[in-house]
C-alpha cells in the first residue's frame, strides 16, 4: 500500500489539472518541431545477407518530435516503434512499415503537443516469413524481435548519453522514458519491457534440435538466439558467429542505462507470459480482440497474407492479466475509480485488468486489427491493406487515436509521476522552475481535508527574518508564480502570489483532527487537535494577504506521520534583514527537518487481504484495526459493507461477488486504506 499513498497524493493534483489545459494531459502546444533522421546507433543488419553474404552495418535512425517554443528543457521521452512485420515497405506486403507512417506521425505529434519529447524510431529488419518449416520461421522471427529489443535499448542509452555528454540537446528527462509500440513495434515494446536477462529467451519453443557432432545422430536442443553470437539483450557487447567470424552485434553507448519507466502497445504480442515478473514496469495495452495476426489472449502468430503459423505467444489480454495479478498496474488505481468515459468503455470489456483497452470491432469487420491506421490510396499495397481495414480513412483512424491518447494520458501522468517536479527524483534538488504548469490550490483541495485553516489574518511585527532553519536547500524557484502547487521530494509545497512578503508553515497529521491557526505571539503555527504544536518555517512582517489563503477555505489531505510544508511567496531566510522588504526575483526554499517520504510510510491500517485473487471468500488482516469497511466495484457502487466493528484486526468475508476487480476501503477512525481485490 505504500505505493498507493504516493499515487493518491499525485492524483489529487491530477483531478484538478484535468479541469484546466494541463501539460501532459491535454494538448497545450499548437505546433511541433521535427528533427528528422537522427542517427542513434549503428548495428549489424541481416536484411541484405543474401546480397552481401554477411551482416553489414546499418545506421539506426529516428525522428524527434518536440513541442515548439517550449520553455522547459527537461521533458519525459517517448520512444515510438512503428509496425511493418519486421520487413521493409513495400516488400512487406502491407501499406505501412516506416517511422513516418500516418499513425506514427499522428500519435507522435499529439504527444509532442501535450509536452512530451517523442522519437519515432527505425529498427533493424529481416526474417523469413515464407520459410518452408515452422521451426525456421520461429527462429528468424525471435532473432528479429531480439534485435528490436537491442535497438530500443540502444535508443534509450543514446538519449541518456546525450544528457550526460552533450548538455541535453533534446531537453529530455533521463529518468522518465516510455517505450511505445504499434503492431510489430508492439512486439518490441512488450519484449523490451519484460526481458530482463538472456535466460528469458532460452525457452523450449525458442530452441531447435541440432545434431552434435554432425553425423553422430545425437540431437540436442540449442537456443535459437545465442548470446555469444547475437550479443546480450541490451546490445552492449560484441556478438560474433564462430562459424564465419561475422559480427552480428556492435555495442553502442556502453555504460548508460537501458531501462524504461512504462510500456504502451497498440497491437503486437508478448513472446511468452513468463517474461512478465514482479519487477517489471506498468503496461498500457490497446488491442482488437479479433486481430487475425496477433492473438488477443494466448494463440499463434500468423504471417499476414500467407496465414502461415509461427509461434504461440501471449496477446495483450494474457499479458495484462499477468501484469495485474503481479500488481504492476496498481499505479493506475486512482484513474480506474474516476469513471471517465474512456475508462468506463475499457472496463466494460477488460475483465477489470487495469491498463487494458479492448478495441472491439463490429461483426462486419472482424479482421480489423489496426483501426488506428490509414494511408494514401496510391500506396502500392493499398488493396492488401483494405482486406483487414476496408473502411480505412483518416477520420476513422484519428478517432481511434483520440481514444488511445485519452486513455493513455492520465495513466502516463500518474505512472511517470508528472504531478511531481520534472527532472527531480526523490531526494534530489530540482534544477528548474517546476511550478510552471502547476495548478490553483483551491482547485486541488476545495475545502476538504483532515487539517482545516481558519479565516484569520496574522501579522507578526516582531519577526526578525533571521534563519532558524538548517541549510538543507530544496531548490530555487522564480518569483511571481501566482497560486500554484507542486509535489517536491514527496512533500507538498504550495506557493501563493502575495505582496512580496513571506509566510511558511509545516503541517503534520498525526492522525487527529482540528484546526490550524496562526499564533500572533510567536513564529509558531498551533494545531488545536490531538497533534500538539507545530513549528512554522518562519514569517516576515506585514503578511495580511495570508487572509486570502484562509478565506479560500482550503484543507490539506495528509498522510499520518508525514510533514507537509506550505510556503507563501518564499525568500532566502538566511539573508533577510529585519524590516527589509523582500526583493522580487529568485528565492530559495530550505527544509526545517528531514521530510519522511510518503513512499516510506506504511499503510495507515497496514491492511492485508488474502487470498487475492479469491473466489469471494477472503480475510482482512489489519494490524492497527478496522472500524468499518466497504467493497466497491469499478463503477463506484458499494456492493458490500460493514460498519460499527469496534476495532477488529481480522475479518472473514464470504460473499458471492461477481468475478472482476474491486476496491476494498477499510477505515480506522478517519483514516482510510484502499486495497485492490480480484475475484475470479
Amino acid at each position: 500500500m505504500k505505493k498507493v499513498s504516493t499515487i493518491l497524493l499525485a492524483f489529487a493534483m491530477l483531478q484538478c489539472s484535468s479541469l484546466l489545459s494541463q501539460r501532459y494531459l491535454t494538448e497545450v502546444f499548437d505546433e511541433v518541431e521535427v528533427t528528422s533522421n537522427v542517427t542513434y546507433g549503428v548495428n549489424a543488419t541481416v536484411i541484405a545477407y543474401q546480397q552481401f553474404g554477411t551482416a553489414i552495418p546499418q545506421g539506426l535512425l529516428l525522428d524527434i518530435y518536440e513541442p515548439a517554443n517550449d520553455e522547459l528543457s527537461c521533458r519525459p521521452l517517448v520512444l515510438y516503434f512503428h509496425t511493418g512485420n519486421f520487413l521493409p515497405h513495400p516488400q512487406n506486403g502491407g501499406p505501412t512499415g516506416t517511422k513516418t507512417d500516418s499513425a506514427a506521425v499522428e500519435v507522435c505529434s499529439r504527444l509532442a503537443r501535450m509536452g512530451y519529447v517523442v522519437a519515432s524510431c527505425d529498427y533493424r529488419l529481416g526474417w523469413n516469413p515464407i520459410a518452408e518449416t515452422q521451426e525456421e520461421r520461429v527462429n528468424t522471427l525471435i532473432n528479429a524481435a531480439y534485435r528490436g529489443v537491442q535497438d530500443s535499448r540502444t535508443a534509450a542509452r543514446f538519449f541518456r548519453r546525450s544528457v550526460a555528454e552533450q548538455n541535453n540537446p533534446y531537453g529530455i528527462d533521463p529518468e522518465r522514458i516510455v517505450i511505445w509500440g504499434q503492431g510489430t513495434g508492439g512486439y518490441i515494446a512488450f519484449a523490451s519491457s519484460t526481458i530482463n536477462t538472456y535466460a528469458d529467451i532460452v525457452l523450449p519453443k525458442f530452441t531447435r534440435d541440432v545434431e552434435v557432432p554432425p553425423g553422430s545422430g545425437n540431437m540436442i536442443p540449442v537456443p535459437m538466439v545465442l548470446e555469444q553470437v547475437n550479443g546480450n539483450p541490451d546490445g552492449t557487447n560484441v556478438g560474433i558467429n564462430p562459424l564465419d567470424g561475422d559480427t552480428l552485434c556492435y555495442p553502442n553507448h556502453i555504460g548508460y542505462d537501458s531501462n524504461f519507466s512504462l510500456m504502451v502497445n497498440m497491437g503486437g504480442a508478448l513472446g511468452d507470459s513468463s517474461w512478465v515478473t514482479a519487477n517489471d514496469i506498468p503496461m498500457i495495452s490497446f488491442h482488437a480482440p479479433t486481430d487475425p495476426f496477433a492473438p488477443y489472449n494466448l494463440g499463434t502468430v500468423i504471417v499476414p497474407g500467407l496465414n502461415l503459423p509461427v509461434v504461440e505467444v501471449s496477446g495483450s489480454y494474457g499479458a495484462q492479466k499477468k501484469a495485474n495479478e503481479l500488481g504492476l498496474n496498481d499505479v493506475f488505481l486512482p484513474v480506474e475509480t474516476e469513471n471517465d468515459l474512456y475508462t468506463q468503455a475499457a472496463n466494460l470489456y477488460n475483465n477489470g485488468y487495469f491498463g487494458l483497452y479492448p478495441l472491439n470491432r463490429p461483426a462486419t469487420q472482424p479482421a480489423d486489427s489496426a483501426p488506428w491506421e490509414w494511408w494514401n490510396e496510391s500506396n502500392p499495397n493499398n488493396a492488401a491493406g483494405l482486406l483487414t481495414n476496408p473502411d480505412m480513412s483518416a477520420t476513422k483512424a484519428k478517432t481511434f487515436c483520440d481514444t488511445i491518447i485519452a486513455y493513455s494520458a492520465p495513466r502516463l501522468f500518474i505512472a511517470l509521476d508528472l504531478a511531481d517536479n520534472e527532472c527531480t527524483a526523490p531526494g534530489e534538488s530540482p534544477e528548474n522552475d517546476y511550478c510552471s504548469g502547476a495548478i490553483d490550490i483551491s482547485e486541488i483541495l476545495g475545502g476538504a481535508g483532515n487539517v482545516a485553516i481558519t479565516s484569520e489574518t496574522y501579522t507578526n511585527e516582531n519577526a526578525t527574518g533571521e534563519s532558524n532553519i538548517p541549510t538543507a536547500a530544496y531548490g530555487c524557484f522564480g518569483d511571481g508564480m501566482g497560486s500554484q502547487a507542486a509535489i517536491l521530494n514527496n512533500s507538498v509545497w504550495f506557493t501563493f502570489e502575495g505582496d512580496g512578503n513571506a509566510y511558511a508553515i509545516a503541517v503534520t497529521n498525526c492522525g487527529g483532527t482540528g484546526t490550524l491557526a496562526p499564533n500572533e505571539d510567536s513564529q509558531m503555527a498551533v494545531y488545536t487537535g490531538t497533534c500538539g504544536a507545530l513549528v512554522s518555517l518562519g514569517c516576515n512582517e506585514d503578511i495580511d494577504y495570508v487572509n486570502d489563503i484562509y478565506n479560500a477555505g482550503v484543507g490539506i489531505q495528509t498522510v499520518a506521520g508525514t510533514t507537509y510544508y506550505i510556503l507563501v511567496d518564499g525568500f532566502d531566510y538566511g539573508s533577510q534583514e529585519e524590516g527589509e522588504p523582500v526583493a522580487s526575483g529568485t528565492f530559495c526554499l530550505t527544509a526545517m527537518n528531514v521530510v519522511v517520504s510518503v513512499d516510506e510510510i506504511p499503510s495507515i491500517s497496514d491492511v492485508t487481504v488474502y487470498p487475492n485473487p479469491s473466489n469471494g471468500q477472503f480475510v482482512i488482516d489489519a494490524s492497527n484495526g478496522v472500524t468499518s469497511f466497504e467493497v466497491v466495484n469499478l463503477v463506484g457502487s458499494v456492493v458490500y459493507s460493514k460498519a460499527s466493528l469496534g476495532n477488529v484486526k481480522r475479518i472473514v468475508v464470504d460473499e458471492a461477488f461477481a468475478p472482476g476487480v474491486y476496491l476494498l476501503n477499510t477505515y480506522n477512525g478517519q483514516q482510510k486504506t484502499t486495497v485492490k481485490m480480484i475475484v475470479e
